[in-house]
């Protein structure tokens, strides 16, 4: 899914440039971007999702119980906030800063010690729900920006982004007897940071020569290593959003 989305944008972005490389250099003279930068807020969503597993140890009864999870990550709801300003032509610098959030059930397989007997082990099979995750991200981006008409423009933008994520994994679980059945999931709030890539297209039609809308597709990228889990979480996805544009 992840690579469909990545295709389909860079597609895009070729059939953009061989549109402009075909327009007479007469109308590429009218098609420089006189502004000197933008501000951009947009609300929407972020696709995709990764499994995410994890293997920890928990104590009852004297003895050590083993504990393991799956659940998948997704992206959820999305802010996004960017601005930046010309450098070159039609190319400008910039910063932005989004947030996606999401929660979902955790499958628990757990090997339970015996109350009474050592070493004899029984298995648990149970659902723990709500399990949280965030991505905070900044982005660092060149935009290369393409006016279309007095009151359309697009932009094609690329660079570093860098993760903030935080995620919550059961680590422990208390049962109840005879059994076992699940009681209580203990819950631990893993933190990690990690750098990826974005690439992205804006698509905006302005009402005046300085506010308008726009539409924001983006792919990004990233993988973290979270201290409990089993292999690295893929962060990050194909975002969609809409929301207000400012030029000044």
């Amino acid at each position: 899914m992840k690579l469909n989305a990545l295709n389909t944008m860079l597609k895009a972005g070729c059939l953009t440039l061989v549109v402009s490389a075909c327009v007479p250099s007469s109308a590429q003279a009218q098609m420089t971007w006189t502004d000197k930068g933008f501000v951009n807020v947009n609300f929407g969503a972020q696709t995709g999702s990764d499994e995410l597993t994890s293997q920890s140890t928990f104590s009852i009864y004297d003895e050590n119980g083993s504990l393991s999870t799956a659940q998948d990550v997704g992206g959820g709801g999305l802010f996004d906030f960017s601005a930046g300003y010309k450098v070159w032509k039609n190319l400008a610098l910039g910063i932005g800063y989004s947030h996606s959030g999401s929660d979902a059930d955790v499958a628990i397989a757990a090997s339970v010690p015996d109350p009474v007997f050592f070493d004899r082990p029984r298995s648990l099979s149970a659902v723990s729900s709500g399990a949280k995750h965030s991505e905070n991200v900044v982005h660092i981006q060149a935009t290369w920006i393409v006016p279309v008409t007095d009151a359309i423009d697009v932009g094609f933008s690329f660079g570093p982004s860098f993760y903030s994520v935080s995620q919550d994994i059961p680590t422990a679980i208390t049962v109840t007897e005879p059994g076992p059945t699940l009681n209580q999931t203990t819950v631990t709030e893993e933190s990690e940071s990690g750098v990826g890539f974005n690439l992205g297209m804006d698509v905006n039609y302005f009402f005046t020569s300085r506010f308008g809308a726009g539409l924001l597709m983006r792919y990004t990228h990233a993988s973290v290593d979270l201290p409990s889990a089993s292999d690295s979480l893929g962060v990050g996805g194909f975002q969609i959003g809409v929301g207000a544009r400012v030029r000044f």
